[in-house]
């Protein structure tokens, strides 16, 4: 995997996708810190779709590191759009309480989402995308990028089995797939297996 810590993601549309503690976030802060080092922090916007998870949770649940954060390295001039968003499927009793979250998330997400236009960035960090993608829709996520007239984007998001099932996680898998299909044709998808870091 060394090899991809050294890949050079500036002018590509990158997708890291995997299953939990597989080093997605890892992978991509080494690239965000790799572009803020040559100077390019006042090009790039960070979206990080992380959702809050408590540890007693994580650890209730077996999934200690799961939703990890993305931070940008201090006084680097990246945009960080963040704001708090919960873990559907880890902190709801219900399909239906998980769904009502992730439709909250989705709003929230938009919000963020509507900023990258008038912000004169040109490279684009998104951490977690899968949660956008529970109740919001790919196309959307993709008008927004092309509005906002990205250049390069480094994108990473879940593509596993241990978050469990039901309606939440389909919806999410199919959109994922297409999200999957556009980067297929204009960028490349890395798929990680194992933990990275």
């Amino acid at each position: 995997m060394s090899e991809l810590q050294n890949e050079d993601c500036l002018g590509k549309h990158l997708f890291i996708m995997g299953d939990v503690n597989t080093g997605k976030t890892t992978l991509c802060r080494q690239w965000l810190v790799q572009l803020c080092q040559q100077g390019l922090g006042t090009r790039i916007a960070l979206i990080d779709m992380a959702p809050h998870i408590p540890e007693a949770l994580a650890l209730e649940r077996g999934l200690v590191g799961a939703g990890g954060s993305l931070l940008p390295p201090p006084a680097s001039g990246v945009l960080d759009l963040r704001t708090h968003l919960d873990a559907p499927r880890l902190s709801s009793t219900s399909e239906a309480e998980a769904m009502a979250k992730a439709v909250r998330n989705a709003h929230a997400i938009e919000a963020l989402l509507a900023q990258l236009p008038g912000s004169r960035r040109d490279i684009l960090f998104i951490n977690d995308v899968t949660l956008y993608l529970q109740a919001g829709f790919a196309a959307g996520l993709l008008k927004h990028i092309a509005k906002a007239d990205i250049k390069t984007l480094v994108v990473n998001g879940y593509w596993g089995e241990r978050l469990g099932g039901g309606e939440l996680t389909r919806r999410e898998k199919a959109e994922t797939q297409r999200l999957r299909q556009s980067f297929a044709r204009r960028g490349r998808i890395l798929e990680l297996t194992r933990c990275y870091g």
